[in-house]
């Protein structure tokens, strides 16, 4: 019957246990919390994380000792060469792979970076890194409340006597709740309850019974004591805040990377549009060429070079769209889409107009905003406080000690639990261990020291490779301003010696012509790198100087001042063009290196998002 009422009372407590779903739900709901709240003090513009449920774990692998490894030798192994008739399809089957799908998605720039942000393995890796900061705090402030606990034993024993045993059953259970205290050390509370039952005279009684309730007591004076005892409590706060900010970092990052990634597909396309304009011109040219030989004007050498030259402007425009086929492939698996998705990349860009500034200020700005810096800055008082945390442990171990039991009567066999606060029990006393041998502790004191310095120096170096950065962003901004500048004229005088050579096809030899053209290629992808790079040399200023700021969905969001224009990628190809056709002479009779970009255009004080066109 004691057995019995135990052993209910010990299933009513464990059914009123939560369950595991409810529990993980509570656990996710204040990971949320956390991070809403880390997120909150790093960026505005930052968003909590969802947290997802992981999948479950996979089955053993039952051949985990000897894993199979599929190696077959080369003579199970297949090669087939190519006929001579099939390597004349090739052409008609590359031609083939950039056959449009009917449901093919497109896709721009802010559609490339949402979907990075979304999908991108990259992104799932820098989430779960945050995710785990934010259960790591946790874990740690579970340490520091009230942590119950409730332990069950049921024992058999028997007794020899004479061939006959003598056997009882004896029920424990003990409830309890242990709490850490602030400046070091714990205190609890137990409930600790015993029943035994006789099996051998069941019949003729009904076993004992008895309850205890027990508190303690112990309190570090010394080594253990006062601030250091939260140190892990205050560093597991410390480092979700640098979780939220690396994890905002990256988010900066990836759209840099994105966007750096976009461009230079929309790059590859430009190529691809030159190189068609291209294999024009030297049909066109073949023709003409052929047509002077039939007229007696040229020999049959020229228009056989025409000929090749029309022939291989036809190999780089199958190699260039191979090229950006592959380019696109990879940047499809880089965002998180399948590979065999159709994608067809927009051209689009952000536009900006550069910034008017100068090195120490791009300097001064760096060192103000850059999120890692001043996580590197904040290690460095990580490691000055883990040095005192080690000094701490050289002290000798002073420790105060206190209990107290209140048991139930014990003169009642079945006392429930009426506890008599007669028969309570108590102790208090001092221990203290002197500190003989303390050489391992000496050691890890050298070692945080050690580790101290490290820091500092890191930091040291992180602050220089911050300020390099942000002067190399700003040179990279007049670069790149000069050389579009240079680039434009270059198209100007390809255009005007192409047209000059056109107006007169008889005076200039096929090489000169060939030459017109490809001038002509060469200076539109040069141009349209330039641009590229101009693009991307103001936004790596913004990520630098840690001014880029990511909008909720992962697009960009503007900064006050910050302007765009409204110029697309081929608009100089096409101006420039309009400029040699109108007799532009003022521009196209300057020389390329006669005089560098014009003055870099301000940011005028206008709204965030606003629209400049220069």
């Amino acid at each position: 019957m004691v057995a019995a009422a135990v052993g209910s009372t010990v299933l009513a407590a464990s059914s009123a246990l939560p369950g595991c779903t409810d529990g993980m739900q509570r656990i996710d709901d204040r990971v949320q919390r956390r991070l809403a709240e880390a997120s909150s003090a790093v960026s505005s513009e930052g968003t909590p994380l969802p947290v997802s449920q992981p999948p479950g774990a996979p089955a053993p692998d039952s051949g985990a000792w000897t894993p199979e490894t599929r190696n077959p030798p080369a003579s199970a192994l297949r090669f087939d060469p190519m006929t001579s008739e099939e390597a004349g399809d090739v052409i008609r089957r590359l031609e083939g792979y950039a056959a449009r799908s009917a449901e093919i998605r497109q896709m721009d720039l802010a559609a490339a970076i949402a979907q990075s942000l979304r999908g991108s393995r990259d992104a799932r890796f820098a989430e779960e890194e945050y995710l785990l900061a934010a259960l790591d705090l946790l874990v740690e402030e579970h340490r520091w409340g009230p942590r119950f606990f409730n332990a069950t034993s049921a024992t058999v024993a028997g007794r020899g006597n004479d061939g006959l045993f003598d056997t009882s059953l004896r029920l424990v259970n003990e409830f309890g709740v242990r709490q850490r205290l602030p400046y070091g050390g714990e205190v609890s509370a137990r409930a600790l309850a015993r029943a035994t039952e006789d099996l051998h005279r069941r019949v003729a009684g009904e076993g004992t019974q008895s309850a205890d309730l027990l508190l303690a007591a112990s309190i570090p004076l010394l080594r253990g004591a006062g601030d250091v005892a939260q140190e892990s409590r205050l560093q597991s706060h410390r480092n979700i805040i640098y979780a939220a900010r690396r994890y905002e970092r990256f988010r900066r990052e990836l759209l840099f990377d994105i966007t750096r990634e976009f461009l230079d597909l929309v790059v590859a396309q430009r190529r691809i549009e030159n190189a068609r304009r291209g294999v024009e011109s030297f049909v066109g040219l073949e023709a003409q060429q052929d047509a002077l030989y039939r007229a007696g004007r040229r020999t049959p050498f020229e228009a056989a070079e025409a000929q090749n030259n029309r022939l291989e402007a036809v190999s780089r425009l199958n190699q260039v769209q191979e090229s950006y086929r592959l380019a696109l492939d990879r940047f499809k698996v880089r965002i998180g889409l399948p590979p065999e998705e159709p994608v067809e990349i927009v051209p689009d860009e952000f536009g900006f107009v550069p910034p008017r500034i100068d090195l120490d200020e791009a300097v001064r700005l760096a060192l103000s905003n850059r999120l890692d810096l001043q996580t590197r800055r904040d290690q460095v008082r990580d490691a000055e406080r883990s040095v005192e945390v080690a000094r701490n442990g050289l002290l000798g171990d002073l420790g105060l000690r206190a209990s107290l039991g209140v048991p139930t009567d014990p003169r009642r066999e079945r006392s429930g639990v009426r506890f008599d606060p007669g028969w309570s029990d108590f102790e208090i006393g001092l221990s203290y261990d002197w500190p003989l041998d303390r050489d391992i502790e000496r050691a890890q004191v050298r070692q945080a020291e050690i580790r101290a310095a490290r820091s500092q120096r890191e930091y040291e170096r992180t602050r220089d490779t911050v300020a390099i950065a942000a002067r190399a962003a700003v040179r990279e901004i007049d670069a790149a301003l000069f050389s579009l500048d240079i680039q434009e004229r270059n198209l100007q005088i390809a255009l005007r010696r192409e047209e000059s050579i056109r107006a007169d096809p008889g005076r200039a030899t096929i090489r000169q012509q060939t030459d017109a053209i490809d001038q002509v290629l060469r200076s539109r992808d040069a141009l349209d790198d330039a641009r590229r790079t101009l693009e991307l040399a103001v936004l790596r200023y913004l990520l630098e100087t840690d001014l880029l700021r990511v909008d909720p969905e992962g697009g960009l969001a503007p900064i006050s001042g910050m302007t765009f224009s409204d110029r697309t990628r081929g608009a100089a190809t096409d101006d420039a063009r309009d400029a040699v056709r109108e007799g532009d002479a003022g521009t196209g009779s300057e020389s390329a290196g006669e005089s560098g970009p014009g003055p870099r255009p301000a940011l005028p004080s206008t709204d965030a998002g606003g629209s400049d066109a220069p």
